[in-house]
């Protein structure tokens, strides 16, 4: 019985210390997979080290449904980084440049990014 709450208290200890530290909801998921993917176009060809180690972390527990709308967001935005009309490239790069910026990041960015938006008491 003993052994058996040691290895249980291991275990809990073990599970904590690989979760990451950053919870990102569902809308937030799709947001990142969506900068992944722009980010990683050859159009952009950005460094997306980071945004990868955050997305394969945040994958992990998401519901079939969500885990389909990031598969199809992810094509979604592939084919829009592939666009041969120039506005719709135009708004990919700004995009990159401008709301993925604190994705592209990582857990790190992402983290900093909510606590300066937190309200300081």
């Amino acid at each position: 019985m003993k052994f058996v709450a040691i290895v249980a208290g291991i275990a809990v200890i073990a599970a904590a210390g690989s979760a990451s530290a950053l919870e990102i909801n569902d809308m937030e998921y799709l947001t990142a997979v969506r900068c992944h993917a722009l980010a990683g176009s050859p159009l952009i060809g950005a460094d997306t080290a980071a945004i990868d180690a955050l997305v394969r972390d945040q994958r992990h527990g998401r519901s079939p449904y969500v885990q389909d709308r990031a598969k199809s967001e992810r094509s979604r935005a592939a084919r829009q980084a592939r666009s041969s009309d120039e506005s719709v490239r135009t708004q990919v790069r700004q995009e990159v440049a401008g709301a993925c910026q604190v994705w592209l990041g990582g857990e790190e960015s992402l983290l900093n990014a909510r606590a300066q938006a937190a309200p300081s008491s």
